[in-house]
């Protein structure tokens, strides 16, 4: 019971550092063990022993529930995206041997000092076999997928992890149109398999009007003050809605300092945009694009009669805004305009790539190289799953069953400016919001669904390609040799404990490349209901002539 506690609290620290939730976890499990073993040494009696009992028992059923069933603590993971690492599989071994130990011991009534000395003597040998017979089950099962197929190596020795199993095991297929809102039990997600419902605000429920709406507005360009850019200038759906530049250009052409996001099921983020813990609904985010003015974006601020006037004197426009929202007599007004958008984006659902149907059982859908790159991915040695973990691969994760936030920033050892951790100004993370000093260069980890369409990647897009990517990650942060950004990341003192660096090899870095694009939903970018409506117009009256 000691070893299991020591154990517990030795990788506290570090699953502190990624999810807090899991680090508490951790803490209470092993100063509950710790605590168990100074009062067994104090009191030698039943009751004590029967707490041991429903401790190391209780510990490893919890463990057995919460990897068997989807839940809000481990999120909607597959099997084989659980990772048993070493310690784990110590410290279940550890609380298995201690309840095969102590259950005997209270059977066999043996309160006193000199019944504690007998048992010590009887249950060592008892302790040796438990051990000895469940190490080498743990070593058989996890080396032969024949014998034992639920296990399989992983590349990151001596990382073990569940394999893959069908999918009807871990969650059932999800074809919900459930949200927090019973107004929009109408509303048909259509989720892939293994995706929970979304939140909803309850004073902007799904309807298919406000979407189809939405996404009129989306395309538009007279939703800028100077009529020149639209939603869609920044997010085009055949890169899946980011748009392929550095940082993106405003409407009146002033530069961006931040990449522009993917909006990748947007709808499960925790928070919303790359660095603001407090902005976590569409309805409010959408607002500055339309209104800010520092950057100015779609640049409304000021022209906002005007912009409406457009929308009121076309042909389509009436029509639809009074079908979305029957119940406003004035329904030509921005905060419909900016619920109709955040429907819309609610439903840039996507999750249909090679590697959700390799998981749902093809086994065909990813190629040899993929599969290893998978293997690598999911392997402790990489810490890639840490920060990108879920089915939507990243651990920024809320949905309509969440019971806990999982916002989530992190300080990825890119930039170093002054050798005390300073990132640019202007660009410094959640630092910028908050001006403490551990906030410095943390960002939110983006969804990697459709990744290899994305770049170019990090919040300032200053990494073009995604073997660039790795090999940041490889080297444990960014070396800049001179210029105003000169520094080492890798020594940044706030860089999380995540990004530690790792070795791999040309064909290595090539597999795990291959795995990432396994990610890309080709449906999702050539989704008719999530392209420009205006071009499919123009198109029909040609065909027309």
């Amino acid at each position: 019971m000691a070893g299991a506690g020591v154990v517990h609290l030795s990788i506290m620290p570090e699953h502190m550092a990624h999810v807090t939730a899991h680090g508490l976890a951790l803490l209470v499990f092993g100063a509950l063990q710790i605590v168990w073993i100074l009062a067994a040494l104090r009191w030698w009696t039943r009751p004590v022993i029967l707490m041991g009992v429903a401790l190391s028992a209780g510990l490893i059923l919890l463990w057995v529930l919460l990897y068997a069933i989807p839940s809000p603590f481990i999120g909607h993971l597959p099997l084989h995206a659980r990772i048993l690492d070493r310690a784990l599989i110590v410290s279940k071994l550890l609380e298995g041997t201690a309840a095969a130990v102590l259950i005997p011991a209270y059977v066999m009534k043996t309160p006193s000092a000199v019944g504690m000395s007998r048992f010590l003597q009887a249950g060592a040998p008892i302790a040796c076999v438990v051990t000895g017979v469940g190490a080498l089950l743990w070593i058989v099962a996890a080396t032969s997928e024949t014998l034992f197929p639920v296990f399989s190596v992983s590349a990151g020795w001596p990382t073990w992890r569940l394999n893959q199993m069908r999918p009807a095991l871990i969650a059932p297929a999800v074809r919900s149109s459930a949200s927090l809102s019973g107004n929009s039990a109408a509303y048909d997600w259509d989720l892939p398999q293994g995706f929970p419902p979304p939140r909803v605000p309850e004073d902007n429920p799904m309807t298919h009007e406000k979407v189809e709406l939405g996404r009129y507005l989306f395309y538009d360009k007279r939703l800028s003050g100077n009529g020149t850019q639209s939603c869609e200038s920044c997010h085009v759906q055949t890169l899946a809605f980011s748009d392929g530049r550095r940082t993106p250009i405003g409407s009146t052409g002033e530069p961006l300092e931040r990449n522009s996001q993917a909006l990748v099921n947007v709808a499960y983020n925790a928070t919303l945009t790359w660095a603001n813990p407090g902005l976590t609904e569409l309805e409010r985010q959408i607002l500055i694009p339309i209104f800010g003015e520092f950057p100015i974006e779609l640049g409304v601020t000021s022209h906002e009669e005007e912009v409406l006037e457009r929308f009121r004197q076309d042909e389509r426009y009436p029509q639809m805004f009074a079908t979305a929202f029957p119940d406003d007599p004035a329904p030509i007004n921005f905060r419909n305009i900016v619920h109709a958008l955040a429907s819309f984006v609610r439903s840039l659902i996507s999750g249909n790539s090679p590697y959700d149907r390799y998981v749902a059982g093809d086994k065909t859908a990813l190629s040899e190289s993929a599969r290893r790159g998978m293997e690598l991915f999911f392997s402790e040695e990489l810490e890639c799953h840490h920060c990108h973990t879920g089915f939507n691969f990243t651990l920024s994760t809320v949905h309509a069953q969440s019971t806990f936030s999982a916002a989530a920033f992190q300080n990825n050892g890119l930039y170093n400016l002054d050798s005390a951790g300073a990132y640019p100004r202007g660009n410094r993370g959640v630092y910028e919001l908050t001006g403490k000093p551990e906030d410095m260069g943390r960002f939110r980890p983006p969804t990697l669904r459709n990744v290899a369409l994305t770049a170019p990647y990090m919040h300032d897009g200053s990494i073009a390609t995604l073997e660039e990517v790795i090999q940041h990650y490889m080297a444990g942060g960014r070396v800049i040799e001179e210029g105003p950004f000169a520094g080492d990341g890798r020594r940044n003192p706030y860089k999380s404990g995540l990004v530690s660096g790792f070795q791999l090899n040309e064909q290595e870095i090539a597999d795990l490349i291959a795995f990432l694009e396994s990610l890309t939903d080709e449906s999702f970018v050539t989704d008719p209901r999530f392209s420009n409506p205006f071009e499919e117009k123009a198109l029909d009256q040609i065909a027309d002539r």
